[in-house]
């Protein structure tokens, strides 16, 4: 059995452990069953966005020409075949880049394989992708597994080749048609992205709404946006699933009574799941949440002590940047307490545990969106029908809007009334994942309506949006 201070299992956000832990001369060892750099670099957030750039670049064609006077180029097509090869490339180059750096650092001990628990505590079984088998132990052990697609129960969808977010961001081809089943923001950005530089034919089947867990509001434009560009079939729920050799062919229960959608391809953007199966979490007294992701306390510590878990698989927050937010929490303060003074003051509670940053949001799709703090359910749930304060400004209506041509769109801000705090921001149409920023950065200052609309802004830039939401806020105080 190899002894080690530090075991991190997944080498994702657990990046956020590895070299740094090892820099302080403990001895880590990193078991990684995929790629190096995890869902968000492989199969995730970058590689997605390389390609719904160009998706952005075409919808502008589309939409944005003619408002100039400019001649309509829609009819240009992307060499999607080309554009695939070139983001696989730079995607496998980094990942690969990463290996090197691990295996030069002296403290730092590389397993390409799968881990699973045994039920000795903390000792952990690697098969390596050679096939030999190596048991290691470490006082303490982090498990950052992330998640993966989650495959829906739907008769006949295991025996066809249907494909998640894994596979449509490496195929070489969207097909002339696809139906994409989900309305999430998976679904959304990447169904975009076919449809767009694949000049594919998507049908979106959901189950009941676009994007569910947005201010409804925003996401009551965007449905209303997105079925304007693309073909949104709500109420439509998937029965069955067949594939021929030449198309798919899903049955669905809709409003109309039983129908049959074919498409050349298919992807299925269901959600996700926690990637945490062959841990074997049980075998190790290892507690699971009734959704299948690890149970932690506050200090991210799971049932078995010496033994923590983050990012995605403990099913909190789903996003990379909180993943590694979560990284850097534990190594400040079970590794660095001393240099982390100021960020403990201001991240660690009372008890010990965690205090999060507001967290913020932002679906890469067409309208784009984005959001930071409580929607204003939320926030009418928390403070009261009478304890909330919404300022709200449409894009069209600043500077930046008029010079853009922008027809859609808007920020809105909410307010908590007893102290005029900012609680909650969201934004919907152009350049809203930038654009959100300046309210993050609002909410990590505790800053108040006073703040928004005080604060000079560079004219005429669209973030005048931000101020102008504020202004009616402040408008509806029933002040001058």
């Amino acid at each position: 059995m190899q002894t080690f201070d530090v075991i991190v299992i997944g080498a994702g956000s657990g990046s956020k452990l590895i070299r740094p832990v090892a820099n302080f001369g403990l001895r880590v060892a990193v078991i990684e069953k995929d790629k190096l750099g995890g869902t968000c670099l492989n199969r995730g957030c970058i590689p997605s966005k390389m390609l719904i750039h160009p998706a952005d670049l075409v919808t502008s064609l589309k939409h944005d020409l003619p408002k100039f006077g400019l001649p309509d180029m829609s009819g240009l097509r992307i060499n999607q075949s080309a554009l695939v090869e070139s983001v696989c490339q730079e995607i496998d180059q980094d990942s690969a880049s990463i290996a090197p750096g691990y295996d030069q650092h002296p403290n730092i001990t590389r397993f390409q394989g799968v881990a699973s628990f045994t039920d000795v505590p903390r000792v952990l079984s690697v098969t390596t992708r050679e096939g030999t088998m190596v048991e290691l132990t470490a006082t303490k052990i982090f498990i950052a597994t992330g998640c993966k697609a989650m495959i829906p129960e739907i008769p006949g969808l295991l025996e066809t080749p249907f494909m998640t977010y894994k596979e449509i961001l490496r195929s070489p081809t969207t097909h002339e048609s696809m139906i994409v089943i989900g309305g999430g923001y998976i679904a959304s950005e990447l169904g975009y992205y076919a449809a767009r530089v694949g000049n594919t034919r998507v049908t979106f089947l959901v189950r009941e709404k676009l994007l569910r867990g947005e201010d409804e509001e925003v996401r009551v434009e965007f449905e209303r946006l997105f079925k304007n560009e693309f073909d949104v079939r709500l109420g439509h729920v998937p029965t069955r699933v067949s594939f021929d050799g030449d198309q798919f062919t899903v049955y669905v229960e809709s409003p109309e009574g039983v129908q049959q959608v074919r498409a050349k391809a298919l992807f299925v953007a269901t959600g996700v799941t926690p990637d945490v199966a062959e841990l074997s979490l049980a075998r190790a007294g290892i507690q699971t949440t009734p959704a299948g992701f690890i149970h932690v306390n506050d200090t991210f510590e799971t049932s078995v002590p010496g033994v923590f878990a983050f990012g995605d698989c403990i099913g909190r927050y789903l996003f990379k940047h909180v993943a590694n937010f979560e990284g850097e929490w534990l190594f400040k303060t079970l590794f660095a307490r001393e240099t982390s003074v100021e960020f403990i003051s201001r991240w660690v509670n009372t008890e010990g545990g965690i205090l999060y940053p507001p967290i913020p949001h932002a679906v890469f799709t067409s309208p784009q969106i984005a959001g930071v703090g409580h929607t204003e359910a939320q926030a009418v749930r928390e403070y009261g029908e009478t304890g909330v304060l919404v300022g709200r400004c449409n894009v069209a209506d600043v500077a930046m809007g008029a010079a853009l041509r922008a027809t859609s769109g808007f920020v809105k801000l909410i307010f908590r009334k007893s102290d005029l705090r900012l609680v909650g921001a969201h934004m919907i149409g152009e350049q809203a994942s930038t654009v959100i920023h300046t309210c993050i950065a609002f909410m990590q200052m505790r800053a108040t309506l006073w703040d928004v609309v005080e604060t000079i802004y560079i004219h005429p830039a669209l973030v005048e949006v931000v101020r102008d939401a504020g202004r009616d806020a402040f408008g509806k105080m029933g002040r001058s």
